[in-house]
């Protein structure tokens, strides 16, 4: 299967995180390809976090402790209904 950029939103994603957002899919929704991650995409949103906001420890819980305070995140979350969302760590940490 070829790797694919996948957009969610307004952030096109890079080849690294869209691998780490693929794999959270199909592990939490079962899906075998990128065709079927983009179908689902529609109905996401996606923010990014960025490591000077204090709402980020209080989000990420125990996590915490274990990321860096520098550490900047995308937030993929369905904007249809509540409580579908994803955490991976952004790959541009400048």
């Amino acid at each position: 299967m070829q790797k694919q950029r996948i957009t969610v939103g307004y952030v096109e994603l890079t080849d690294e995180e869209s691998e780490e957002l693929f794999e959270k899919v199909r592990e939490d929704r079962g899906i075998k390809g990128y065709s079927e991650l983009r179908g689902l995409m529609e109905d996401f949103d996606s923010r990014v976090l960025e490591p000077q906001e204090e709402r980020l420890l209080e989000l990420l819980g125990e996590q915490a402790e274990e990321a860096d305070k520098e550490t900047r995140f995308i937030e993929v979350f369905n904007k249809l209904e509540e409580g579908t969302s994803y955490r991976i760590k952004s790959s541009k940490q400048d």
